[in-house]
């Protein structure tokens, strides 16, 4: 036995030395009674001698001394330091090819396929997953990764002829895909999604290729012998069906024979397409390639005993107080004992000190998302709490109880704010359920403090963000510290796509602001221009300096014609008026 906290057995002083003072009150006591009384006088009068106490206090002593060897933390037996996890590294090759267009299989080869594919995800969980696109040339699309929801994702973006060269490549589409895998491993599955027409390459060649290399086939043949016609979509907008050189429709079938020829090969599995439970028929095919086993070796940790020195004091402090006389004593701590885990729960304490002050973003409408949980009260007095919650939480995240995880892993970080790895469990689960924007600090804290794979969750928070050069930052971290990491690599990529474009934009914005502000000012120099044009020019004064001189008037020929007229009118006029009686001599008749 070991004890995680070998100084705190100091404290185991305080019993000794209550047990050294309880049997000198013990004694003390018995003497003063056999100075009242002798032992026989006490047994006749009270039917025995009074009892001194002494057993009740030294169960309490033993129960002091239980309580600090648990917080020593004794720990005896070691948990299993090695797991075996059984993984598999699958290719996805699927064939864009113009005749996977054919509508023998409904709705059509190609969707049909992808539908399979990515209902098949679910059920491909723990393993690694990559997708290779080929026609007449075979392109990787998605590299080996663990995100299947990244690669349902890239799916949904597949249409035949994304490949420029037309026809059908199987000798391709396998080279292609045996560059996705590791060079070695049990646990290499192709899974071929094609019609079986090969118009170039040689399937022999494919054959020997993927023999050499070990890995398993999972075919599974799009379309039907019968076959079909290939649609096509006309200038105009409408479907019309391809015909060859002499005007005759192309009928394209399904060859499961080359596909089965290859199967035989490398001793794989053949599932058609248009079989009602093809996504459990690939699954089960899936299951039986062998698998590779990865051994993982982890630091040792002791089992915690601390509980049963626990359950042992609460049984002597129990036994103290039912001795008489305090049996009503102990009824009511019985009754308080039962209580107590109620009145836990129910109360909430204040977070630690140095304990991250993490806030959840708010939630899309009114309403705002609580802050994160803290650790009850008890949970601090108790030795082992931070241990017991990230074990909680890891429960929680095993079942899939994303919100039970959050609890437990914030609880322990709140016990240990500097852990790297509480940090590092409290930022995934946030990142996981979405609150990037508190998830990424605890992980930048958690990757700079050592926590394994805190680079890459840091990276991929701030990707989500749009954070793209703490994403490279981060991303670039991860690489370092795992070159073979395929998911950092991915994301890295992302980033700088994701960089590129933010810079296009920035320069087209930068363009239309200049374009914007160079058309303003034409305007500007238009609206001047009009402004002068209809501006008046004002005429100088006579006097004004530098006034050009006032112009001679030109003599007019008529002038004394109209003087005439103008008299002759007036003359006129004067004649019409009544005439003045003139004064003269009057003659008188008297």
């Amino acid at each position: 036995m070991t004890f995680a906290e070998p100084s705190r057995l100091a404290l185991l002083a305080l019993p000794a030395a209550a047990v050294l003072l309880a049997i000198y009150r013990h004694r003390w006591r018995r003497a003063q009674q056999r100075r009242l009384a002798s032992p026989g006088v006490w047994v006749r009068l009270l039917g025995g001698v009074p009892a001194t106490g002494l057993a009740r206090l030294l169960s309490w002593c033993g129960a002091a001394a239980l309580i600090a060897l648990a917080l020593a933390r004794p720990q005896w037996g070691e948990q299993p330091h090695e797991e075996s996890v059984r993984t598999r590294d699958l290719v996805v090759a699927l064939d864009v090819s113009a005749s996977m267009r054919c509508e023998d299989v409904r709705p059509s080869r190609l969707t049909r396929s992808i539908e399979t594919i990515q209902r098949l995800l679910p059920q491909l969980e723990g393993n690694r997953l990559a997708v290779v696109v080929f026609a007449g040339d075979a392109y990787p699309l998605v590299p080996l990764t663990t995100d299947l929801s990244a690669v349902g994702v890239f799916l949904e973006g597949v249409e035949a002829g994304m490949v420029a060269l037309p026809g059908s490549n199987i000798e391709r589409a396998v080279n292609a895909s045996l560059e996705l895998m590791p060079e070695e491993g049990e646990g290499r599955v192709l899974m071929l999604f094609t019609d079986g027409e090969n118009l170039q390459g040689d399937v022999k060649t494919a054959t020997t290729t993927l023999s050499e290399a070990g890995v398993g086939l999972v075919g599974v043949v799009a379309g039907t012998e019968r076959g079909g016609p290939i649609p096509e979509t006309g200038p105009d907008g409408g479907v019309h069906y391809k015909r060859d050189a002499g005007g005759q429709p192309v009928v394209t079938r399904a060859h499961p024979e080359v596909v089965a020829s290859i199967a035989d090969e490398v001793g794989g599995e053949v599932v058609n397409l248009s079989d009602t439970d093809v996504v459990h028929e690939v699954a089960a095919a899936i299951d039986q390639v062998r698998t590779r086993e990865v051994t993982e070796t982890r630091t040792v940790h002791r089992i915690e005993r601390f509980p049963v020195f626990l359950a042992a004091a609460a049984a002597l402090l129990f036994l103290g107080f039912a001795l008489s006389p305090w049996r009503r004593l102990a009824a009511a701590a019985f009754i308080l004992a039962l209580t107590m885990p109620v009145a836990a729960f129910a109360q909430s304490a204040a977070p630690a000190a140095g304990a991250p002050r993490v806030q959840a973003p708010p939630v899309a409408g009114d309403a705002a998302q609580a802050p994160l949980p803290t650790a009850s009260w008890w949970q601090r007095l108790i030795p082992g709490g931070v241990r017991r919650l990230a074990r909680s939480g890891i429960a929680h995240w095993s079942v899939g109880d994303l919100e039970g995880a959050t609890d437990a892993f914030a609880g322990a970080a709140d016990l240990d704010p500097e852990a790297p790895d509480r940090l590092y469990d409290l930022g995934t689960s946030l990142a996981t359920s979405g609150r990037f924007e508190t998830a990424q600090p605890l992980l930048q804290k958690a990757a700079e403090g050592g926590a394994r794979d805190a680079a890459f969750n840091s990276g991929t928070s701030a990707l989500e963000q749009a954070q793209v050069e703490a994403a490279l930052e981060w991303l670039k971290r991860a690489m370092l510290a795992n070159p073979d990491d395929v998911g950092a690599k991915h994301n890295y990529e992302l980033a700088l796509k994701m960089l590129e474009e933010q810079q296009n934009q920035q320069q087209q914005d930068q363009q239309q602001e200049q374009e914007q502000d160079q058309e303003d000012e034409e305007n500007q120099q238009e609206q001047d221009q009009q402004n002068q044009e209809q501006q008046p020019t004002p005429t100088p004064s006579p006097g004004q300096e530098g006034a050009a001189p006032a112009p001679t008037p030109t003599p007019n020929p008529n002038q004394p014609l109209f003087a005439a007229l103008d008299r002759a009118e007036a003359d006129a006029r004067d004649a019409m008026r009544s005439p003045t009686p003139q004064a003269g001599k009057v003659e008188k008749d008297w």
